[in-house]
């Protein structure tokens, strides 16, 4: 299958966009630097310097698991598993945030 380079800018701009998000955006009446803390918070809490979010992503059935309990614990239904993820590998990468 071959992509057109206008297939190319759509899923880029796509995917660069999913970083730009709002809490908002997936029902969530909360700010972001709240919404990033309650997440890297969960993810701290629940491997304890026992598993990095690299290892995490290594092992995609626990970090599914992982996203399911985010959601359960604040009732974030609505929140994608990207959405979660990418929110500790941003803090990871900038964890002055």
């Amino acid at each position: 299958m071959t992509m057109t380079v206008s297939q190319i800018e759509f899923y880029r701009e796509f995917l660069m966009s999913r970083k730009l998000f709002k809490p908002e955006d997936f029902g969530v009446a909360m700010d972001r630097d709240r919404f990033d803390e309650a997440i890297v918070d969960q993810f701290a809490e629940t491997y304890r310097d026992a598993c990095t979010i690299d290892e995490l992503l290594l092992h995609p059935s626990e970090a599914l698991r992982f996203c399911s309990d985010v959601r359960r614990r604040h009732g974030w239904f609505d929140v994608p598993d990207d959405i979660i993820l990418r929110v500790v590998m941003t803090r990871r990468k900038n964890p002055s945030k």
